[in-house]
């Protein structure tokens, strides 16, 4: 739908020769009445209606052909004929209204010429043998569907790329491939942090969808304008790298502006990439009419952001906010703890706009409401959750929840928050702050994890630049970084300093402490153990990112293997 504004600007340029003529006749003498109707001189808007004065003059009389009477001066009939006022209305756009957040999207897409290409429509005759594909994967994008369209929108970028997300990883926050790339976008942790995101043990933010939809259009625009505007060329370079489009390029002989993307020789899974979104653009914009089931999702935000503090209890918020504390981490998908990080940002949490006035008004009433202050407690062999739950006398539930245990098993020598009911516990007897041990990047016996050192990148920084200054070398602080020496970095990115450490396994504790580039498969494999059980002794998921200097359990309590 195109979007009409309403502009004033050449109608005030047609008018004062002819109202100055006209004023001045109207002050020297009398004019007869002209005996035909009222002339329109104000013509017609952009809308297609005439534009006539909002208003008569104050004390003036209306006829119902327009005249007015100024006062005193005889009744309509004999009124002298003023020159009518141009209606002028301040410009403005129009905002169209949608039926629904699908049109919407529909009314965005820019790229209807490529609709028809062969290559797309192959891709259209798969996806017809999935007719609930939009509706399906349109649950999963239901909350934050509308934040990502109004992103696109407001940079005047092609709507094809609301869809991107549902080709990238079937809108799935939590969604790993095998390269290692996380979250609905896909991003690698090198290229999340290099482009503003947090990924750490506390908070993933290639998993939340709203900041990585964020990067992602910073990432798009970059390779917009690296390849002379061309859409087509910066979704392959999105998918592939800019580096395998640039050799595609070279291997063509062309170069971006006139290229024929179809015929570059691009990695196999880029060409199905790109016409895989151009065809789900193609099938939304045939609408219902396609076969295709949509869920009913409004035109209007889901979600309000609340800013909850440093350290906050996602369950409590949720207890507050009257929703399912497992449902509001569903909507918090970057958060990797069950409370918000204790050393800065994210400090806020997303909510449904039903829920949110309540959290409001209970932080305004107490803004330490949700904050976890908890007790510090060391596990003991023969300890158990349920033994520790009724020591303490707090819930075994939640005493589950705030360690972000799915199970009961724990392992002696690790360490366990035990908060109140309240979130105001006392901080330990010897006065240590608890938050200070970073929840999984804990020391099996009784070892504090070394602090990262981490450098937020200012306007004007370079890796060189900031290694210097920490006397470091360069390619020390692109390997802590997983970014290469040569990579930009942008001001607010954070860079870690130092190497996570890396201390040898405890003797006989059966834990391995991550090294880079580890993944839970590898760890089973070198440890000799199958992945499920592996998984089941950390209580882990098989998609689940794992960080350098995290702890591992290789072998079930009891037993004293070592890796």
């Amino acid at each position: 739908m195109e979007r009409r504004v309403l502009k004033h600007a050449s109608s005030l340029r047609a008018f004062p020769q002819s109202l100055v003529a006209l004023g001045l006749a109207a002050l020297l003498s009398a004019c007869a009445i002209p005996s035909g109707p009222e002339p329109n001189r104000g013509g017609e808007n952009a809308a297609g209606g005439s534009m006539t004065p909002s208003a008569s003059r104050p004390g003036a009389n209306n006829s119902a052909n327009g005249r007015m009477a100024p006062p005193g001066e005889g009744s309509p009939d004999s009124i002298h004929d003023y020159p009518p006022v141009p209606a002028v209305e301040p410009a403005f756009e129009k905002v169209p209204q949608y039926a629904d957040l699908w049109a919407r999207i529909g009314d965005g897409l820019q790229l209807r010429e490529y609709y028809q290409r062969p290559e797309v429509r192959q891709q259209m005759r798969l996806y017809a043998n999935r007719p609930d594909y939009f509706e399906q994967v349109g649950e999963r994008a239901r909350p934050f569907l509308h934040n990502i369209v109004q992103q696109i929108e407001q940079r005047g970028m092609p709507m094809e790329i609301a869809l991107m997300p549902f080709v990238e990883s079937g809108f799935n926050p939590h969604a790993v491939s095998t390269a290692a790339a996380v979250g609905p976008w896909q991003f690698l942790a090198g290229t999340a942090r290099g482009l503003g995101l947090r990924v750490d043990a506390w908070f993933d933010g290639r998993r939340d969808p709203a900041q990585a939809t964020t990067a992602a259009l910073d990432y798009l625009e970059i390779q917009h304008e690296r390849f002379a505007g061309n859409w087509l060329l910066a979704f392959a370079a999105y998918n592939s790298g800019p580096a395998n489009v640039g050799r595609s390029l070279r291997a063509l002989g062309e170069d971006a502006a006139g290229v024929d993307f179809w015929r570059l020789p691009l990695p196999a899974e880029t060409q199905v990439h790109v016409p895989r979104i151009l065809a789900l653009a193609s099938i939304l914009d045939q609408g219902r009419e396609g076969g295709f089931a949509f869920p009913e999702i409004a035109n209007e935000e889901a979600l309000a952001r609340v800013k909850v503090g440093q350290s906050a209890s996602i369950v409590l918020a949720a207890g507050i906010a009257g929703v399912e504390p497992e449902r509001l981490r569903a909507l918090n998908p970057g958060f990797r703890q069950w409370w918000t990080p204790p050393d800065g940002g994210p400090d806020f949490l997303h909510l449904p706009i039903a829920n949110a006035g309540a959290l409001r008004r209970a932080l305004i009433a107490d803004p330490l409401a949700i904050q976890v202050r908890a007790e510090r407690y060391r596990i003991q062999p023969g300890d158990t959750l349920g033994g520790i739950a009724q020591a303490m006398a707090v819930p075994v539930e939640l005493l589950r929840s705030r360690n972000g245990l799915s199970g009961d098993l724990i392992v002696a020598g690790e360490y366990l928050w035990v908060p109140g009911l309240n979130g105001t516990d006392t901080e330990n007897a010897d006065g240590a702050d608890p938050l200070a041990l970073v929840g999984d990047m804990a020391v099996a016996g009784g070892e504090a994890a070394a602090e990262p050192r981490l450098h937020t990148v200012q306007p004007g920084d370079s890796l060189w630049a900031i290694a210097r200054r920490h006397r470091l070398a360069v390619d020390d602080l692109a390997r802590n970084n997983g970014i290469a020496p040569g990579d930009i970095i942008l001001p607010g990115q954070q860079l870690l300093l130092n190497e996570a450490p890396l201390i040898g396994n405890s003797a006989g504790s059966g834990i391995h402490r991550v090294r880079r580039g580890d993944t839970l498969g590898r760890i089973a494999n070198r440890a000799g153990v199958p992945l499920a059980e592996l998984l089941g002794w950390n209580a882990l998921s098989g998609n689940e990112t794992i960080f350098p200097g995290q702890i591992i359990r290789i072998s079930p309590p009891g037993d004293n293997r070592r890796d």
